[in-house]
C-alpha cells in the first residue's frame, strides 16, 4: 500500500515535464516550454520552484543554453517514468469514457430522420468524434415500440401524444401544412376551416406515423380526415400531390424544396386548425442511458435554443 500522507510535497507534474523535455532535445527553457505549450516565464518559475522544493540544483545555465545537472538528469529520468504512468492513467480513463459512450442507438421517425438529424449528426460528430451514432428510420409507432423494448437508447418522434410510460424531452418544433399542385390551388383562395377541411380528400401518411396522428388529432372533433391516398413515404406523397391527385398533409420541413421550386403551393388554413406540434426524444426509464446518449440529447436540446 502506498503512503499518500506527503502527496502535497510531491514534485509538480508540469515541472517534471519541463525537466524531461530538457533531458531530450530541448536546449533552452523556452524550447522546453514550447513543447508543453507554456509561456516561458511560467516555465522558468515552475523550474525555480521545483529546485527550491527539492533543495538540489537541477539546471546549469550558460550562454550556450540550459543544461541539466547530474541531479537534474536523475530527477528527469525518474520523472519520465511518472509521466509515462500518468499517460497510461489518462489512456485508461479515455478508454473507460469511450466504452461508456460507445455507439448511441437512435430510432427516428421519417421526418425527423430526413430533415433534422443530418444537421444534428454533423454538428454532434464535430464536437464528439469519439461517439458513434447508429440510426434507424421507422414511423413513430415503431420507434415507440423499440424504445419500450429497450433495443435503442433514444427514440425521436413526431407524435402529438407522448406515452406516459416513457420519459420525454422536446428537441424540436414543427407544423403540418396542406399543399397542392398549382392547378389545384386556384380553387382554394380563403383559409379553410376544420369542418371544410374534413370534407376534402387528402393524401396522408400511414396510421402509426406522427404526421398522421397530428392531422387525425386536428380534425377529430369534425369527423376526422378524409383519405384520398395513404403512403408510407414523404417522397411518394409529394410526387402524388404534384400530379394533382389531391392536396397533401406533410411537415413544412418536408415541403420546403417543393415550395421553393413551385411544384407545390401552401394552402391557407384557418387559425383555429391547430397543426403545430413538438418533436420529442423519448427513452425508457428502465434503460440506463449511456454517456453518449446523454450528450446527444443535450446537444439537440441546446440546438433548439
Amino acid at each position: 500500500m502506498h503512503d499518500l500522507t506527503d502527496m502535497k510535497e510531491w514534485p509538480e507534474l508540469q515541472a517534471l515535464g519541463l525537466l524531461v523535455a530538457l533531458s531530450g532535445n530541448a536546449r533552452s527553457i523556452g524550447q522546453a516550454a514550447a513543447k508543453l505549450d507554456l509561456a516561458q516565464p511560467n516555465a522558468s518559475r515552475s523550474l525555480r520552484n521545483l529546485e527550491r522544493d527539492l533543495k538540489v540544483p537541477l539546471l546549469r545555465r550558460s550562454p550556450r543554453g540550459t543544461e541539466l545537472t547530474v541531479e537534474g538528469q536523475a530527477v528527469a529520468e525518474w520523472g519520465s517514468k511518472v509521466i509515462e504512468a500518468y499517460d497510461t492513467l489518462n489512456a485508461g480513463i479515455r478508454a473507460i469514457q469511450d466504452a461508456r459512450a460507445g455507439t448511441v442507438k437512435v430510432s427516428a421517425s421519417l421526418t425527423v430522420a430526413e430533415y433534422l438529424m443530418p444537421r444534428h449528426l454533423t454538428t454532434f460528430r464535430a464536437a464528439h468524434p469519439e461517439i458513434g451514432i447508429g440510426l434507424s428510420v421507422e414511423n413513430s409507432a415503431t420507434v415507440i415500440d423499440r424504445v419500450r423494448q429497450q433495443s435503442v437508447d433514444l427514440g425521436l418522434i413526431e407524435s402529438v401524444s407522448v406515452p406516459s410510460d416513457l420519459t420525454a424531452e422536446v428537441v424540436g418544433r414543427d407544423r403540418l401544412m396542406i399543399a397542392c399542385a398549382p392547378s389545384f390551388a386556384e380553387a382554394w383562395s380563403k383559409p379553410i376551416t376544420a369542418e371544410a377541411l374534413a370534407e376534402v380528400p387528402l393524401l396522408v401518411r400511414e396510421v402509426g406515423s406522427g404526421t398522421r396522428e397530428a392531422i387525425d388529432s386536428a380534425l377529430a372533433s369534425v369527423g376526422g380526415v378524409r383519405v384520398a391516398g395513404e403512403y408510407g413515404s414523404n417522397s411518394a406523397l409529394r410526387i402524388a400531390a404534384a400530379t394533382a391527385v389531391a392536396p397533401v398533409v406533410l411537415s413544412e420541413l418536408a415541403l420546403r424544396d417543393d415550395f421553393r421550386a413551385g411544384r407545390l403551393l401552401p394552402l391557407p388554413v384557418d387559425d383555429s386548425v391547430d397543426l403545430a406540434r413538438e418533436l420529442h426524444a423519448v427513452w425508457s426509464p428502465g434503460r440506463r442511458r449511456s454517456a453518449g446518449a446523454r450528450l446527444l440529447l443535450e446537444h439537440m436540446v441546446r440546438s433548439l435554443g
